[in-house]
């Protein structure tokens, strides 16, 4: 059975002024498990193999909620399993879902049911000749078929007949594990390996070898340095339902992050060019990730609304929906810019950009707070976003900041209405 979610009254104004913390977090990871199993049910309900094979898999995903419900939540819950889920929903709403999109379903299942202390042995689907171990990693096995079997709380595969222990942390021949970025009492997946990892405007990294490996977990370390250090809330938050990162693929371009609406505590990055960016990036990606999650539970504005808007951080006209999430990711920008401002070394860039960041939060605010289309929870949201806007701006900074943030955010304006006359006019 799945659950009807709200947020409580106290839980939505934290989240409203761009915070949240991590019971508010937890209260959204909750509903973002109800979806997955609405979303999984339908997908059992269509399943276009045999019956028998439908009908293990729910047995064993019933057994295994049943037999310990908080790891069936974190193995079912996990950011990849909504990347997934929403996938291959939409993949079978169009008509060109695969087999190995329904079959990865017997993965998670018998992931649970390792969580979880239940018996399961599962087929799983090979592609390219590698079988996902959704959460734990990627298996080669050639054209061999491939079992994944839990028991006794223990995850075996047997690929072809020839069995290997897959449990633990040690090295297991053919298996590319899912490696994770650790720093003081946090580890966050860094997931270049599952099959359901795409969807961002980026293509993802394909395996990262073990240099780029270390590149990325070094300044994954200086960056929640910053965090914990000067952003101690933010720290906190995003230990709570920050996950799984998705390394992406890079160009000649600047570097670049996204966040998938249906995958709740993770996103997709380049390797940011410093630490404080490493950080930022963070509070900015989770903050869509907050906001998609609170959408699923109550809409925001009304779906009707054709306008087109200016948002200072992007090139192209903004649907009202759209620039609502881009002023709530920015309040955390521009508060993150703010912390940022005591730590000694980057005290003048993180001034800058501070300055930059809230004046463009102002001006997205102010066409969202005009536009008349914001439903009674979009009110709500939008009027805790202007608490939080009043106070970034009324923090004292040199007048010549501020000048220079005001010319910038003039500049860009002019450019975007060259670019965009009609939505200008």
């Amino acid at each position: 059975m799945t659950t009807f979610h709200e947020l409580d009254t106290d839980t939505f104004t934290t989240l409203a002024v761009g915070d949240g913390g991590p019971a508010a977090i937890a209260e959204l990871q909750r509903a973002q498990l109800s979806r997955h199993l609405l979303l999984i049910g339908n997908l059992l309900r269509e399943w276009p193999g045999a019956p028998a094979e439908r009908d293990a898999i729910g047995e064993v995903l019933d057994r295994a909620r049943d037999a310990d419900p908080d790891r069936f939540a974190e193995v079912v819950g996990a950011p990849l399993v909504g990347s997934w889920s929403g996938i291959a929903t939409r993949a079978l709403g169009q008509g060109i879902a695969d087999p190995s999109d329904f079959g990865q379903l017997a993965g998670i299942a018998a992931v649970a049911a390792a969580a979880c202390g239940v018996p399961a042995d599962l087929a799983v689907p090979v592609r390219n000749g590698v079988a996902s171990v959704p959460g734990l990693g990627a298996l080669s096995a050639g054209d061999a078929p491939v079992r994944l079997i839990a028991d006794g709380g223990r995850l075996t595969t047997d690929v072809g007949g020839r069995r290997v222990l897959l449990s633990g942390d040690g090295d297991v021949p053919g298996l590319q594990r899912v490696r994770d970025l650790t720093a003081p009492s946090v580890r966050i997946a860094l997931d270049d390996v599952d099959p359901y990892r795409h969807g961002h405007h980026a293509p993802p990294a394909n395996r990262l070898d073990d240099a780029d490996f270390e590149q990325w977990d070094k300044l994954f370390g200086e960056a929640w340095g910053l965090l914990t250090r000067r952003l101690p809330g933010r720290a906190a938050e995003l230990a709570a339902g920050l996950r799984t990162l998705v390394p992406l693929q890079t160009d000649s371009r600047a570097a670049r992050s996204a966040t998938i609406k249906y995958a709740f505590g993770v996103f997709g990055l380049t390797l940011p060019p410093s630490a404080a960016e490493f950080a930022v990036t963070m509070v900015h990606e989770f903050q869509h990730s907050k906001l998609s999650a609170i959408l699923d539970l109550t809409p925001m504005t009304d779906p009707h609304d054709t306008s087109r808007h200016f948002a200072p951080w992007r090139t192209d006209p903004r649907p009202l929906a759209g620039l609502l999430q881009g002023v709530y990711a920015f309040v955390g920008v521009a508060d993150s810019w703010r912390g940022l401002r005591l730590e000694p070394e980057i005290a003048e860039e993180a001034t800058r950009k501070f300055a930059e960041a809230r004046i463009n939060v102002a001006e997205g605010l102010r066409s969202v707070e005009a536009s008349g289309s914001l439903l009674p929870d979009g009110v709500r949201l939008v009027r805790g976003l202007r608490e939080r806007t009043d106070e970034l701006l009324a923090e004292p900074l040199p007048d010549e900041v501020v000048h220079a943030a005001e010319l910038a955010l003039g500049d860009t304006l002019r450019q975007w209405r060259e670019r965009n006359p009609a939505a200008a006019g």
